[in-house]
């Protein structure tokens, strides 16, 4: 047998050999364990808007925070399946902190230029700013929400599963596992 092969091979060494990795198994889970427990926020791409770059980004919620969600829906309806439609709107729409144009460097604040230059942080400010006209009862961010996706539903649902799939766990590349299903 040579050196080389006595010497167990990383696979951070193979994926990344020019930087400098934790070099044992343990240090290595330590260091991913902190890097999951320390994101709490992600960029998402807004379904049908792909070729713009136009992203969101949502922060993680907490368990408290989904039960008031559940809790409130509930008592608006009580078909199961427009029950967990609206569960997931809400979802999306509590997480979302703002929208972003992202280049090829770090993603860049939608700027509402009709409005002050203001940050579009909003479901419905972002339909506002693509030209969305509700009608006065439909003033509402769900409403806002599907205006912004069409009106598609299915476009809504897959881009729930991107969001709950990087709640349940923060350390998934979402550019990486995912976008290449989704897009």
């Amino acid at each position: 047998m040579s050196e080389f092969e006595d010497q167990p091979v990383l696979v951070t060494e193979v994926l990344n050999p020019d930087e400098d990795q934790p070099k044992s198994l343990a240090e290595q889970l330590r260091a991913r364990r902190t890097e999951i427990a320390e994101t709490k926020e992600v960029f998402l791409p807004i379904i049908g808007y792909e070729d713009y770059g136009l992203v969101a980004k949502h922060r993680l919620i907490e368990r408290v925070e989904v039960e008031k969600i559940g809790r409130g829906v509930i008592v608006e309806t009580r078909d199961r399946g427009e029950r967990n439609m609206r569960i997931l709107l809400d979802t999306i729409i509590r997480s979302t902190t703002g929208f972003y144009l992202q280049g090829e460097k770090d993603p860049k604040p939608v700027e509402d230029d009709r409005n002050g230059d203001s940050h579009v942080l909003t479901w419905n400010h972002l339909g506002y700013y693509l030209g969305w006209e509700p009608e006065p009862n439909q003033d509402d961010s769900r409403t806002a929400l599907y205006w912004v996706f069409g009106f598609n539903e299915f476009a809504i649902g897959q881009y729930g599963i991107m969001l709950n799939r990087w709640m349940g766990n923060t350390g998934v590349k979402i550019d990486e596992e995912f976008l290449g299903e989704v897009l």
